[in-house]
């Protein structure tokens, strides 16, 4: 398993006490030396795309938050395609906040939701699929999974309540109903 993206590796340590054979990509300083030391993990500093990593040398690849950072999101999952093996995963999880970001106009300044300038990209479901389609993927799904805690009380207040509400409609839905303005995992296969 590969985690791009992996900041301080608390994930990959968790996925290598239940089997996982792990590595991360980290870019920060900061995150790749603690996943390192407190982890012993290895952790590429490079991003993902200069590594130039064996074709086909992972299970599974995930991005947690991160697809809305890179300048080009298409030739990463490219890149991500191309390192996963046949039948391969990969696990995206990233925010989609333009439609509550119109909805609450300027309240939604105060409330960061684009956390500009470090969001390139704020992608819709439909435009997720596309591009993982264009890139080589298949059986794609985007699902509601929970919710984030920010550190702003109104912040956190809203992503508590519009995740649950989520959840609540995608499961009365039976998966057709992706409430706006939360945050959405997709998973596809190579």
């Amino acid at each position: 398993m590969l985690d791009v993206g992996c900041g301080y590796g608390f994930f990959l340590r968790e996925m290598r006490s239940r089997g996982w054979n792990v590595a991360g990509v980290e870019i920060s300083q900061t995150g790749r030396r603690h996943a390192r030391d407190s982890g012993n993990i290895q952790v590429f500093s490079k991003p993902l795309e200069r590594l130039a990593l064996d074709d086909q040398s992972f299970d599974v690849v995930t991005l947690f938050y991160v697809i809305e950072h890179v300048l080009k999101p298409r030739e990463l999952l490219t890149e991500v395609h191309r390192i996963l093996k046949p039948g391969g995963l990969v696990l995206l999880r990233w925010p989609h906040s333009t439609p509550i970001v119109k909805m609450l106009g300027p309240a939604a300044r105060k409330l960061d939701l684009y956390h500009t300038p470090f969001h390139l990209y704020d992608f819709s479901p439909k435009t997720m699929e596309k591009m993982l389609h264009l890139t080589g993927f298949r059986r794609i799904e985007t699902i509601i999974a929970g919710h984030t805690l920010p550190a702003q009380r109104l912040s956190r207040w809203c992503s508590v309540v519009s995740g649950r509400l989520s959840q609540i409609l995608v499961s009365l839905s039976h998966g057709k109903l992706l409430l706006p303005g939360v945050s959405k995992t997709t998973l596809a296969y190579k």
